[in-house]
C-alpha cells in the first residue's frame, strides 16, 4: 500500500475550502477592496474561530496570491 507524501497544505473542511474560493473570487472581482472589506462582505469572523489567526493568515495568503 502506497502512502501519500506529506503536504504543507492545511487540513481544511468543506466550509473553509468554500470560503477560500469565495475570497479568491471576490479578490479578483473587487480589486479595489481590502482584505478586511472582503472579509466583512463574506461575514468571515476569524476572532471567533478555533485557530482564527492561523486561518486568517491562510485566507490572506490566498487573497494576496489572487491580487499578484
Amino acid at each position: 500500500m502506497a502512502t501519500r507524501p506529506k503536504s504543507n497544505a492545511p487540513d481544511l473542511d468543506f466550509e473553509q475550502i468554500e470560503m477560500i474560493a469565495n475570497f479568491s473570487d471576490y479578490a479578483a472581482d473587487y480589486r479595489k477592496l481590502s482584505f478586511e472589506e472582503i472579509a466583512k462582505m463574506l461575514g468571515a469572523n476569524f476572532s471567533k474561530a478555533i485557530n482564527g489567526k492561523t486561518r486568517e493568515n491562510e485566507f490572506r495568503e490566498v487573497f494576496e496570491k489572487e491580487r499578484a
